[in-house]
């Protein structure tokens, strides 16, 4: 099969796990790259950390969601659920930058919330389907998409359908009652089909949680089929669908320390059904579909094709109970219009709906010349969402009228019904130039054209009111990256590139929505780094310098929130990794960043911008035995951009030990048996908090902990 390279993807001709420093499907790596928990590439033209199965299967919880793993990423944070690992949702902050200000791709294709590109990461995709990851500190070339190329990407690619048969079933059992139960079956390569392959896997999580009556059951099925045609030609169909059933408080942002000291640090919901935090009124239940087709194509002559057509479905019922505290209990309801027919001693809650629809497709087009690779392309993506919550008492499920504002024309109980949706188009173009043997020299140019509209019945709570928002946001963006390779060792690289983040629909939620006039918040980057890298040594380093424009701020003049463009963010520092074999079956990782994120203005730490973090991993592979230690430490921080009340550093560490059984019989080619402890030292210090008086510190600001020590067990049979 004739082989043609398609930018970053897997080259049609060349089988996926071959490929070893390209961080794409089914990269292994080879020496220590293949043992470390994260290394870079020597094409690298951006800080990268590439994250291979074989570290987060070995490493982490089984239960783990990828937030957690690209945890160990030099410069990121966050990735820690206080219900536990992999437990409940989470988020990761990249050198100060937010979810919602970085994009989180699967298998090239970005996914993200509708009303603006934040993530819900258990939704979606278990650990257990996902091959590797990712993590690129910087907006890529003009060929890398996504809605918020502003602060880097998080990029998970899905697992290979191996060539042999196989069927591997696994089960995992823990603290708080956590079971994972699941197996995957490939078909191997099919000759009567033309050498296709299949690859199927289904797993099932219960789980009682860390937190009080914070259950949870969760499934997912996920196949992927490759179907080669002729010789040149490889269809891939894809198929990804998750269910999610668990409860917990939707308001909730944490509880105060005197709380804390009463009902607990795990305290999440209660057993009261006269407390507003009960568990019966906090249920959530979640259903997504992930599925695309892409056909990769070597045209001849050089040119080749690659088009992925995708469709994403996301749904979201929450029921849930007004307060999120848990000392609330009974309160009034209305059951006329205007607050009138008050009853006592009732339960005031509501029901929140969220569903969207994506179709997407992304083409790229290559020519290879001697001069070099010449990409061409468009991503576009159309959306269609709903939202809307509508005010309950929980007893009876009667209508509540609470809502004053706008009651006359509009039923009292609404707080939104709003239906939005976006047309996105980013055509790009890039020559990854051969400039010689050494040197490859990339400039490329991307345009943005996205058009947002809202049509709603009742806006948002700021503006219980009918509005109708069309707008149109533009930007161009270059890009220009350099790679020059000292040796088969060792290269350098340097990139200056435009980043670029749409506006979130919530800053339209005002009375005064006509006067809110703004452009895509942009982000200039300049970075450079060195990498090495030899069978028993990887290290890499970089440096950057981000200038965050365009930032949007609440017009302090107006009593309605009313945002305008004004001020930015200075993001710079240092980070590095490296990985050295000790032999013997040993290996040592470590990374360290030291990263500022300060207002231009205030010259202040934005929120959630940790001012260090480090990572250190100690690992044995021989004789049929894995084991590991793993650390992770996160600096200091701020509860938001005052900067009045801090976070301090937190530390993780965990142990995992494994034996692997071979030919035990009955068919089974290996029987794996693993055991991993989290949080060993079992830290439960504060990982996000909520200043509640923007005047400073007081006793009613929320926090959130680590969960304490838990253990996971797991048997995992391959046929």
């Amino acid at each position: 099969m004739a082989i043609a390279t398609f930018g970053l993807m897997t080259p049609i001709g060349l089988k996926a796990e071959t490929v070893t420093d390209l961080g794409i499907v089914g990269a292994q790596g080879s020496g220590v790259s293949s043992v470390a928990p994260a290394h870079s590439s020597l094409q690298a033209t951006q800080p990268k950390a590439v994250i291979d199965k074989t570290f987060f299967e070995d490493s982490k919880s089984p239960a783990a969601d990828y937030t957690n793993i690209a945890a160990i990423a030099p410069g990121v944070s966050g990735g820690i659920s206080p219900n536990g690992p992999g437990l409940g949702e989470a988020k990761n902050v990249i050198r100060g930058f937010k979810d919602g200000e970085y994009n989180v791709t699967f298998d090239d294709i970005p996914f993200g919330d509708t009303n603006g590109p934040t993530h819900h990461t258990t939704a979606y995709f278990p650990a257990s389907i996902i091959d590797h990851v990712t993590v690129e500190r910087g907006p890529g070339n003009a060929s890398t998409i996504g809605q918020a190329t502003f602060g880097g990407s998080v990029n998970l690619y899905s697992l290979v359908p191996s060539s042999e048969f196989g069927f591997s079933p696994f089960i995992s059992m823990g603290s708080w009652n956590t079971k994972l139960v699941g197996g995957r079956v490939d078909t191997g390569t099919l000759a009567a089909l033309g050498g296709s392959k299949l690859t199927v896997n289904a797993q099932e999580l219960t789980s009682d949680g860390y937190l009080t009556n914070s259950r949870l059951w969760g499934k997912n099925i996920t196949a992927k089929y490759e179907q080669p045609i002729g010789s040149n030609t490889l269809l891939t169909l894809f198929s990804s669908n998750n269910s999610n059933l668990y409860y917990q408080s939707d308001g909730s942002k944490g509880i105060t320390e005197a709380q804390a000291a009463i009902y607990g640090k795990n305290f999440g919901l209660s057993s009261d059904p006269l407390k507003a935090l009960y568990w019966g009124y906090g249920r959530v239940e979640k259903s997504t579909a992930f599925d695309y087709i892409r056909l990769q194509s070597d045209l001849g002559s050089g040119w080749a094709v690659d088009n992925t057509s995708y469709y994403i479905w996301y749904g979201n019922n929450t029921l849930s109970a007004d307060s999120a505290s848990p000392d609330d209990g009974l309160a009034a309801v209305y059951t006329l219009q205007g607050k009138k027919g008050k009853l006592e001693n009732q339960m005031p809650g509501y029901i929140k709906l969220n569903q969207y629809t994506i179709y997407g497709d992304v083409l790229k087009l290559t020519k290879q010349t001697a001069a070099g690779l010449m990409r061409v392309g468009i991503w576009s993506e159309w959306t269609d969402t709903f939202r809307s919550r509508y005010d309950y008492n929980l007893f009876g499920m009667t209508p509540n009228y609470k809502e004053t504002a706008g009651w006359s024309s509009i039923p009292s109980n609404i707080l939104y019904d709003q239906g939005s949706s976006w047309n996105n188009y980013q055509p790009f173009a890039e020559f990854e130039w051969a400039a010689t043997d050494k040197l490859k020299i990339t400039p490329g140019i991307k345009l943005m054209k996205w058009r947002q509209s809202i049509d709603a019945a009742v806006l948002d709570k700021a503006a219980r009111m009918p509005a109708h928002i069309d707008n149109e946001y533009k930007a161009t963006l270059p890009f220009l990256t350099a790679n020059y390779k000292f040796d088969k060792n060792s290269s350098v690289y340097a990139q200056y590139a435009k980043g670029m983040l749409v506006p979130d629909i919530s800053y339209y939620y005002s009375p005064s929505y006509q006067n809110t006039d703004i452009t895509p918040q942009t982000s200039t980057n300049y970075q450079v780094g060195y990498v090495q890298k030899s069978d028993n040594l990887t290290f890499d380093v970089d440096a950057y310098y981000i200038n965050f424009n365009n930032m949007l701020t609440k017009d302090p003049s107006s009593t309605d929130p009313v945002y305008y463009n004004g001020g930015g963010v200075i993001y710079k520092g240092l980070e590095g990794q490296v990985a050295y074999a000790l032999g013997n079956g040993f290996s040592a990782y470590t990374n360290g960043s030291i990263n500022s994120a300060k207002s231009r203005e205030t010259n202040l730490t934005v929120a959630n911008a940790p001012d260090k973090t480090a990572a250190l991993a100690l690992s044995y592979n021989a004789n049929n035995w894995k084991s590991s230690f793993v650390y992770k430490y996160v600096g200091k921080q701020f509860a938001d951009a005052t900067n009045l009340l801090a976070i301090n550093a937190y530390t993780t560490l965990d142990y995992n030990v494994g034996y692997t059984f071979r030919n035990v019989g009955l068919g089974v080619k290996k029987m794996k048996l693993n055991l991993g402890v989290y949080n060993i030292l079992n830290h439960k210090d504060v990982i996000t908090a909520s200043m509640t008086n923007k005047t400073g510190p007081s006793a009613s600001d929320l926090f959130t902990w680590q969960p304490e020590r838990s253990l996971m067990a797991t048997l995992k049979l391959e046929y």
